[in-house]
């Protein structure tokens, strides 16, 4: 999964890697020129609808955006990593499976150089909007890519389900403070759609109020319980879940604000569940459940359940019947008792 984070967002490295570019045979920079050929046609005839909520969308995504991408080659690139990845999911062959699959790393890669964190001077609207898309395509990216890799390598040891969340999770925090540096020049430009936060989904019953509060409740318990429990950044962290779920419950699209909470919240809280914290895990189960609302995009899948899962396993007796909400909210795909 470190290879699906760039450089910027990974620890320094003393050695520095070779900077010259071999020059590639004839030959094979037509077949690289077909394969790019065949993926833009995927993603315009294909992949550009899981990246839209409505027609609007639709259409800047299927034409816009593509359009876009012939004058900023890592925009370009990130479409091509995420058509390669959909068309290795739904390969049969275990070796072409393989080989677009490689091709999604390849691409992602290259679109990953084209962010910076840094900007440049007084950006163009242009420039501003093929990072804005960019950003919004690497956001899917590993978590379909973490599926889909997973089914190829069956027998290879794989990490665990909440420690490559954790490295999607790191990945995520570096897109979103990059897409918001860009939002006012896109609110203003050709792609405000992808940013007008209408109601798109019918609402459902608000529990968010009484789910908040139970978890509140519950981190100022653990708190009078053990001094060493880090109410401040539990608190942070139920805050900014209380934010995503109330929009959720009230018709808001997923798509529009599931990525957030991971730009949002405290840091330290990944550690506390790295460190397998009950109470970090109680509240990512929550968190769960909106992207488990994402599960029809297939890039999404069964994310949400994967992780209540291995957030079940892990928790004490004492601890499950916190996340009694979470697995009803999701279908009640399991049993406490499991």
């Amino acid at each position: 999964m470190t290879d699906l984070v760039p450089r910027s967002a990974q620890p320094h490295k003393d050695d520095a890697e070779p900077s010259s570019v071999t020059p590639l045979p004839s030959k094979m920079e037509e077949t690289l020129g077909l394969q790019d050929l065949e993926l833009m046609m995927h993603w315009c005839t294909t992949t550009y609808r899981s990246m839209a909520r409505d027609d609007v969308a639709e259409s800047l995504w299927q034409t816009i955006i593509p359009q876009l991408s012939l004058r900023f080659p890592y925009l370009r690139h990130g479409l091509l990593a995420l058509s390669a990845l959909q068309r290795a999911g739904t390969s049969t062959s275990p070796g072409r499976k393989w080989r677009y699959l490689v091709l999604a790393r390849e691409h992602q890669s290259h679109a990953l150089a084209g962010i910076s964190l840094d900007g440049v001077q007084d950006p163009t609207t242009a420039q501003c909007n093929a990072t804005f898309a960019l950003c919004c395509v690497l956001l899917v990216f590993p978590y379909a890519y973490c599926l889909i890799d997973d089914d190829v390598d069956e027998a290879e040891e794989q990490p665990g389900v909440l420690d490559e969340f954790l490295e999607v999770f790191e990945l995520t925090r570096w897109l979103v403070s990059a897409m918001m540096m860009t939002m006012d020049r896109v609110a203003a430009g050709e792609l405000y759609p992808l940013i007008d936060r209408e109601q798109t989904r019918p609402t459902m019953p608000d529990m968010s109020h009484l789910v908040v509060s139970t978890l509140r409740r519950q981190n100022e318990s653990e708190a009078q319980l053990d001094p060493s429990h880090e109410k401040e950044v539990y608190g942070q962290a139920i805050e900014h879940l209380r934010s995503s779920l109330e929009r959720l419950m009230n018709g808001g699209e997923p798509k529009d604000f599931a990525f957030c909470w991971a730009f949002r919240i405290p840091v330290r809280y990944q550690d506390l569940v790295r460190e397998r914290k009950p109470f970090a895990l109680v509240v990512l189960a929550h968190y769960a459940v909106i992207l488990h609302h994402l599960r029809d995009s297939w890039w999404m899948g069964d994310w949400g359940i994967r992780i209540l899962r291995e957030v079940d396993a892990c928790l004490e007796p004492q601890f499950r019947h916190l996340i009694s909400w979470p697995i009803d909210a999701t279908g009640g795909y399991f049993s406490l008792e499991e």
